[in-house]
């Protein structure tokens, strides 16, 4: 029953599917009074899966739920179910490749403009559900010692981008998103220039914040693993065709603040091994 009902090409395939594996057709699948159709009493429990599926959805993306509407969302998320069934025990991983697959959908269109607000609002949502969910610095005891001010003196420091950190460049501004992530539905702003965004979480409350473009590529440098802050001024520097040595004052005044609010943090070089080494 469960693989006529989850069939991702619909109850008729399914009921193929399980009959070709199993050798089971629907009258044994479903025992039904006379007069009832089994076609349609199995139908009933398929549309109920992929509907509390589609709802999973809907609750992991209420903001963009609401700006495409009930039915296009719907649309999207039956093709993006059919093509990414439920795998995991839990449901927070039904929904980590939708942003993709969003992005993905809106290729091959030649003259259209892609449609950027859903995708970079679908990748915000995401964002914020994993940083909320992933392991933070809450517990972990800063290096207070490590402050502008022994930075600004060339004191050396490991930068670590923690995996509640999400880093991204939209087309929208931080205010353009705020509405509709706090249940409101505004009009949609205008595509802006390149903004820089930081998805974070302090205190285990998560938040959005705008980046200046060295602030960016500094930390994105250090996502991966962690990174020396001179390395780190020197991956800005070229990104953005500024000088290290600037960037690296700039850094050494910004990173403790950074650390404050949970997006970054800064340790000793001896300190760093040791943590690798754990």
């Amino acid at each position: 029953m469960l693989t006529a009902t989850t069939h991702t090409a619909g109850l008729r395939e399914g009921l193929r599917t399980a009959h070709a594996r199993q050798g089971l057709d629907i009258h044994t699948l479903v025992a039904t009074p006379a007069g009832v159709d089994p076609h349609a009493r199995l139908a009933i429990y398929a549309n109920g899966y992929w509907l509390r599926l589609i709802e999973c959805l809907q609750s992991d993306y209420p903001a963009l739920s609401r700006l495409l509407g009930p039915d296009l969302f719907t649309f999207f998320a039956r093709v993006y179910l059919s093509k990414h069934p439920s795998r995991s025990p839990t449901l927070h991983a039904l929904g980590a490749s939708f942003p993709h697959f969003l992005r993905t959908s809106q290729r091959s269109r030649p003259g259209q403009q892609r449609q950027r607000f859903p995708l970079e609002l679908a990748w915000i949502e995401r964002a914020l559900s994993e940083a909320s969910r992933a392991q933070g610095l809450e517990e972990v005891e800063m290096d207070t010692s490590i402050d502008a001010s022994t930075l600004a003196l060339g004191w050396p420091c490991t930068v670590h981008v923690p995996a509640t950190t999400k880093l991204a460049i939209v087309s929208h501004t931080p205010e353009s998103f705020r509405g509709w992530l706090s249940g409101a539905s505004p009009s949609v702003s205008p595509v802006a220039d390149r903004t820089f965004l930081a998805v974070r979480r302090h205190r285990f409350r998560v938040g959005i914040e705008p980046l200046i473009d060295w602030q960016f590529f500094a930390l994105r440098h250090a996502a991966r693993r962690p990174r020396m802050l001179i390395d780190c001024a020197q991956a800005a520097a070229r990104r953005t065709g500024r000088s290290a040595g600037e960037l690296h004052a700039l850094l050494a005044l910004w990173l403790p603040t950074a650390q404050a609010s949970s997006m970054v943090m800064l340790t000793s070089p001896s300190a760093t091994a040791e943590l690798t080494d754990m």
